[in-house]
């Protein structure tokens, strides 16, 4: 639920964020509709009860590169911690706060796109502590153990976006938030997969992997799996892997993680670079959560992912809630033809006059994800919701096709909703080449996902009249799709050429 504000109301909202930061405000301008979104976006309740009075330090100097939505960044923090009550937030570029015994006085610490060596003082930092130039190598290692002694004695770091763009000539920095940045690829739309559905911190996204759009990282030593423990990871399927300076071989490209540093946690996620991030709803909960972990009220496992098994298995997918319908081993979910698929290589292949195949259960709402691939001329279909007594009548189709290049798609090719809807976009890949597929279907909503691309956007409701489109155009259906079952079979499409099909799971909503 959106909170609505009257202008006063905005404009008193906007003063009461923006006092303790007047400065990064004058900077970055701030508005006031962004004030109004970041406040708005910030969760109106804790995930659980904080177990103390917090405070936190929201750190904001950049030594390095200066992003402008660092004002954005610590504003959204210091909203969330009012607006929920889980903390009290305390704004500041000042470096001496790290000494002690002036770090005592936070709970946890948040990191907000600090770039750079941010860790040696500056001369105003040296007068300050009554130092000088000649004792500032000194200064700075005392400034680094006193961050360290206070993290490993149950402190609460916490790092948004460029925080792992720091202090390289710290070599126990960079494991303690876990890794150093190494380029980004990435200033578009990616895929995020969630590599720990079920983990405390994923609640936010309630199952769901999803696209946004930011500057997304990929890291190096001491990044390590046996290091932390990922919880986001970019979906390469429906990420462009044709950028230039990727440079990670092993398909690792983890978005945000937790780890323990003695008795203090780090929470880290390297979302953040755009200043939209920051009032996005499902990323303050997310961040909000991830601080009140680093605080230690909200409890989750650190365990690192090595420690957890690095690949994928069907189990894995079972406990996240996705059940494999075809693991590449056997096709024991499925209603064949005898001889009809076979599987080869670990893929389900069709045989020549192969029919239909078809799942075993009945599904209604879910998720389903998988890879398929076409030869030159190929007419299959994905059906869903389906009676497969009446295949084209009893139910629903996307289509399968080789309409690589094709320049206007209609409803026939590639991601359309059969003789219903177009795709909004051709992106099948050439015949040969495998594609990825997500298709959400959710009461009336279906939405299809090819390649990184949302093709379908439907609501099955907006079908109101037999043999026609919401458009005017014919469509070949005796029944108003509207007027369908909203539950039935998934069944792969026989249409005379080969085709394939591999990583099938599905996910009941």
């Amino acid at each position: 639920m959106l909170i609505r504000f009257s202008r006063c109301a905005r404009i008193l909202a906007l003063a009461t964020l923006t006092a303790a930061v007047p400065a990064l405000v004058a900077q970055a301008k701030v508005n006031d509709d962004q004030a109004r979104k970041i406040q708005e976006a910030a969760p109106a309740q804790a995930r659980v009860t904080p177990t103390g009075k917090h405070r936190v330090l929201v750190f904001t100097r950049a030594a390095g590169f200066k992003h402008s939505s660092i004002p954005h960044g610590a504003m959204a923090v210091a909203a969330m911690g009012k607006k929920s009550g889980a903390f009290e937030a305390v704004i500041s570029d000042d470096l001496t706060l790290f000494d002690e015994p002036n770090i005592k006085q936070f709970q946890g610490i948040v990191l907000v796109n600090t770039t750079g060596p941010w860790i040696r003082p500056r001369p105003a930092d040296l007068t300050k502590l009554s130092a000088d130039k000649s004792t500032a190598k000194a200064v700075e290692t005392r400034l680094q153990q006193s961050l360290l002694n206070w993290v490993r004695a149950g402190g609460g770091l916490a790092g948004f976006h460029a925080a792992s763009d720091a202090n390289y000539h710290w070599p126990q920095f960079g494991r303690l938030i876990g890794g150093w940045f190494n380029a980004h690829p990435w200033h578009e739309d990616v895929g995020i997969t969630l590599e720990q559905a079920n983990h405390p911190l994923m609640a936010a996204f309630k199952g769901q992997d999803f696209v946004i759009k930011d500057e997304i990282y990929q890291f190096k030593d001491p990044y390590a799996r046996d290091n932390v423990r990922v919880l986001l990871k970019l979906d390469t399927s429906r990420t462009n892997m044709n950028k230039k300076n990727i440079r990670r071989t092993d398909g690792d490209f983890a978005v945000a993680w937790v780890r323990s540093e003695g008795k203090g946690r780090v929470f880290y996620s390297s979302l953040g670079h755009r200043e939209e991030i920051y009032w996005n709803p499902t990323i303050m909960q997310f961040y909000l959560d991830g601080i009140q972990f680093a605080l230690g009220d909200l409890d989750a496992d650190t365990t690192p992912s090595a420690a957890l098994g690095a690949k994928p298995t069907a189990a894995a997918a079972t406990a996240s809630g996705w059940t494999m319908l075809f693991d590449g081993k056997n096709l024991d979910h499925w209603k064949l033809k005898p001889g009809g698929w076979t599987i080869e290589d670990g893929t389900m292949a069709r045989q020549p006059k192969g029919g239909y195949a078809w799942t075993k259960q009945a599904y209604g709402d879910f998720e389903l994800d998988l890879e398929f691939k076409v030869s030159k001329g190929c007419n299959s279909g994905i059906f869903f919701r389906t009676d497969p007594r009446n295949a084209v009548q009893g139910g629903f189709e996307i289509q399968v096709l080789d309409s690589h290049g094709k320049k206007n798609v209609g409803k026939h090719d590639c991601g359309a909703l059969y003789d219903a809807l177009a795709p909004s976009t051709n992106a099948v890949k050439p015949a040969g080449e495998w594609n990825h597929y997500r298709m959400t279907a959710k009461g009336p909503k279906i939405q299809v996902v090819i390649n990184g691309k949302q093709v379908i956007d439907a609501n099955l409701d907006d079908w109101k009249t037999p043999k026609q489109n919401p458009d005017g155009s014919k469509n070949k259906f005796k029944t108003a799709l509207k007027d369908l079952p909203r539950t039935g079979h998934i069944g792969f499409q026989d249409h005379g050429k080969p085709v394939w099909y591999r990583k099938v799971k599905i996910r009941p909503l």
